[in-house]
């Protein structure tokens, strides 16, 4: 499994987790207005993907990431695990 399958899989399963959602979250779906994601959720699954990742990601970048894609990109776009800040 490469980075890209396992950060995808983990950020599926924090949504679903902290998300209150079932299976299946589609990929490219808006998690707020498709996946029905609220935002009290969305601080929670900011904050696991931060503790998971061991990153902090700006407020801005997080929510401008409306898809599990799109939060798969963020992730990708800088280096995990390094305390680093996505800015």
């Amino acid at each position: 499994m490469d980075d890209e399958e396992r950060i995808r899989r983990d950020v599926l399963s924090i949504v679903q987790t902290y998300g209150k959602v079932r299976p299946p979250v589609v990929a490219d779906r808006d998690l707020y207005t498709e996946v029905g994601i609220k935002s009290v959720d969305a601080v929670s699954i900011l904050l696991a993907i931060e503790s998971r990742f061991h990153i902090s990601i700006d407020d801005d970048h997080f929510a401008g990431a409306r898809t599990v894609n799109g939060l798969v990109d963020l992730l990708l776009s800088h280096p995990l695990g390094t305390g680093s800040r996505v800015a």
